[in-house]
């Protein structure tokens, strides 16, 4: 019997196809401060919301504007006033709370947990999808003629960002420039116990708002679902840069390292699985391995990490969740090789420098993947609800955990 399809399959087709809808369901909503129609999905009840664990400073409010003049020295910014000149102040977030988790319901598994939460904050971004699959298919069409086919512009040249190449047109949600999630993006920061980005923000802001982030926010992000996953700053070195709590991975594969809940491995040594971290050189770093990392050989510490929330050997794809992704919360679809591990750029053009995954300490399988989180469990019955009221025909019954669709056969 054909296997039905998967639960994220059926979001995924969700959330690229709302706007063919006249009108969305009642289940989604649009940010009110965003500045495109971008469906935004709540987090589930029960979740934390990122954006209290800060406070918003206005401009009167906010302390003085600082530079920074040497590694521990600042000096104040002033502004020119009728009668000579006064600090300048702008308006800005501030940390409010930072104790780790800040909601203690949930899996007892912080990889589970991990996944739940990367889960409600792809969906409250609006769910979109970078997919940097093989296929070949590209961002501007390919014409038919009758001699065959005619790229306009071949897909290895095609949207190309730096040196990653787009093999389909990215599903956008919300961005790091919409006021809808710049409070959430300041709580990742608030989870790292530094205020830095927050203050350099503020500066930028002061000048241009609306501007994006200045600093990269994808290893804060990290850092808080291992902080609301209920890790320690023992269990999880949270930092704004991944370099500190990779570092401390392979610290951990060393020995030298026993509290910290995540071990490096090479890609040759270990297969990404659901509650990994996969990580891949960036920028000018050139760090190609563990032994790379030990010994420092790199003009620059640059790396990114995205979290692993399924995997799918059959159709050689992976799909990891990771921030600052697009200026956003972004699902990745990775194409795999028929064992599971992601091709990087020696495989396929355009692909990242994938060479090193986190694995957790606790071992074993992880309780669920992305298909059995609150938040996609829910878009789909939602959506299930929403076409049955369109007679339309609604995706495949949600199946029980472990449970095998009727006639499929035992492994």
């Amino acid at each position: 019997m054909r296997p039905s399809p998967s639960v994220l399959q059926t979001v995924l087709i969700l959330g690229l196809g709302l706007g063919l809808f006249a009108s969305a369901p009642a289940w989604t909503q649009t940010a009110a401060s965003a500045s495109r129609s971008i469906p935004a999905f709540p987090r589930p009840a029960g979740f934390p919301d990122p954006a209290l664990r800060v406070t918003y400073a206005r401009a009167d409010e906010a302390p003085p504007m600082m530079v920074r003049t040497g590694p521990n020295t600042f000096e104040p910014l002033y502004r020119r006033t009728g009668d000579g000149y006064a600090p300048a102040r702008a308006a800005g977030y501030r940390i409010a709370m930072s104790s780790c988790p800040s909601i203690t319901t949930g899996s007892g598994d912080y990889r589970a947990r991990m996944i739940d939460l990367a889960a409600a904050e792809w969906a409250y971004f609006g769910l979109p999808v970078l997919d940097m699959a093989v296929e070949p298919s590209a961002i501007v069409p390919r014409v038919p003629q009758p001699s065959g086919v005619v790229e306009i512009i071949s897909p290895q040249r095609n949207a190309s960002i730096g040196d990653r190449v787009l093999r389909q047109a990215p599903r956008l949600g919300l961005m790091e420039d919409d006021d809808a999630v710049g409070g959430a993006i300041a709580g990742y920061w608030a989870a790292t116990g530094s205020e830095e980005a927050m203050r350099v923000q503020s500066i930028v802001n002061y000048g241009w708002h609306e501007a994006g982030w200045a600093m990269p926010w994808s290893a804060a992000f990290i850092s808080w679902l291992a902080c609301e996953a209920g890790l320690s700053t023992d269990q999880f070195r949270r930092s704004g840069g991944h370099i500190d709590y990779v570092r401390a991975a392979v610290r951990a594969r060393d020995g030298q390292d026993s509290g910290h809940m995540f071990v490096a491995y090479d890609l040759s040594e270990a297969t990404p699985a659901a509650g990994d971290l996969l990580c891949t050189s960036r920028g000018e770093s050139s760090f190609a391995s563990i032994a790379d990392l030990r010994a420092g050989n790199s003009p620059s510490n640059a790396l990114h990490c995205d979290l692993v929330v399924k995997t799918d050997i059959k159709h050689n794809r992976l799909y990891a969740i990771g921030g600052n992704v697009n200026h956003a919360v972004t699902l990745s679809v990775i194409a795999t090789d028929n064992k599971g591990k992601p091709l990087s750029d020696k495989d396929i053009i355009g692909a990242h420098r994938w060479f090193a995954v986190l694995k957790p300490r606790a071992g074993g399988k992880v309780a669920h993947d992305l298909d059995g989180t609150p938040t996609v469990q829910a878009l789909y019955r939602d959506y299930a609800r929403y076409a049955g009221s369109r007679r339309g025909q609604p995706p495949v019954p949600v199946q029980a955990r472990g449970a095998r669709a009727k006639g499929d056969a035992a492994p």
